[in-house]
């Protein structure tokens, strides 16, 4: 009895020691670099995983206000521990939210699915808001390692 008991509370410990499957971190706009700039820090240590990257943001009115109509450009420069740059372009489609309320809308775009890093380490990641609007709450990613 003891025996399984100690196979439970070590199975325990190594599953609490394993990092989270996913990372959601989310800029407000306030601390946006230069207003419109996101930074985020990815830990892509594990080059045996896979990762999928989406971007979300909310866009907020005010009262009687307008929501954009076009969707969100991102020009993202990813930066990889040896500092080499990867730079690229994205959009969040803004047609259709995943939530929403009269004051704000709530959107996700798949970005990357199932990428394995060309080097294992801490990347860092900025994305401008090329069209940036009032609206624009803050910016977030989901990094998921598969």
């Amino acid at each position: 009895m003891k025996g399984r008991l100690l196979i439970i509370v070590l199975a325990a410990i190594a599953a609490s020691c394993a990092p989270p499957p996913s990372y959601e971190p989310f800029v407000m706009r306030e601390k946006a670099q230069y207003g419109d700039t996101y930074p985020f820090t990815l830990d892509l240590s594990d080059t045996t995983a896979s990762y999928s990257l989406d971007f979300y943001t909310r866009l907020e009115r005010p009262s009687f206000g307008e929501f954009p109509s076009d969707s969100l450009v991102l020009d993202l420069r990813l930066f990889s521990p040896s500092d080499s740059i990867i730079t690229d372009t994205t959009f969040i489609r803004i047609g259709r939210p995943v939530d929403m309320s009269y004051y704000s809308k709530d959107f996700v775009s798949e970005y990357l699915d199932r990428f394995v890093p060309s080097e294992g380490g801490t990347w860092r990641l900025n994305a401008k808001v090329v069209n940036d609007s009032p609206c624009v709450r803050g910016l977030g990613i989901i990094l998921k390692r598969h």
